[in-house]
């Protein structure tokens, strides 16, 4: 009995696999797939919607920031009455004015956390609400230009891509006008 080595058997099995490939009948030849990408955070960062969250999100930061300017300032009027009044007032005043301090650093980190909660949660809800705005944009655009497949642009996933498959700006363009309120619109 003859035993084959590993390089042999692969060769073997190699050579019947190319024999049964070789002899199936070969599907029917189908058109290309059409591929297109698109900078997806190009299209919301430059889309009207995408400009007035940019908006939104900077005046509620704005807001924000003025609201614990006077906060802080409210915390930093108690520390420095409690400094000055270190020698000079009773002990029970003293263990009120702190207590007022600690309540005032403890509401201004509450004030913080939930300010930045509903920041992200707006963001998340306006971006959610452009994505469902989008979609339909899309659909249209796959429809009429017969895309099989839309990737989004993400570095790390699309490794190369020409610029006659990138449709980014042409969504943006397509999405400012779907968007737009009825009057506003331009004709094609």
């Amino acid at each position: 009995m003859t035993r084959m080595t590993g390089a042999k058997f692969l060769g073997s099995l190699m050579a019947l696999l190319i024999l049964a490939v070789g002899t199936a009948p070969l599907p029917a030849q189908e058109a290309p797939i059409k591929i297109a990408i698109v900078d997806l955070e190009a299209v919301v960062a430059q889309s009207k919607q995408g400009q007035d969250l940019q908006a939104r999100m900077e005046s509620f930061q704005q807001q924000v920031q003025q609201e614990m300017t006077n906060l802080n300032q409210q915390a930093n009027e108690l520390r420095q009455r409690l400094a000055d009044g270190a020698n000079s007032l009773s002990e029970s005043r003293l263990a009120e004015l702190n207590k007022e301090y600690e309540d005032a650093t403890i509401a201004l980190r509450r004030f913080r956390d939930d300010k930045q909660r509903e920041g992200q949660k707006m963001q998340e809800e306006s971006l959610r609400e452009i994505e469902d705005l989008l979609e339909p944009v899309f659909e249209k655009v796959r429809d009429e230009m017969g895309f099989d497949l839309i990737l989004n642009n993400v570095p790390g996933v699309v490794l190369m891509a020409g610029e006659r498959v990138d449709i980014t700006p042409m969504m943006i363009e397509r999405f400012n006008t779907a968007a737009a309120p009825s009057g506003d619109q331009e004709t094609d």
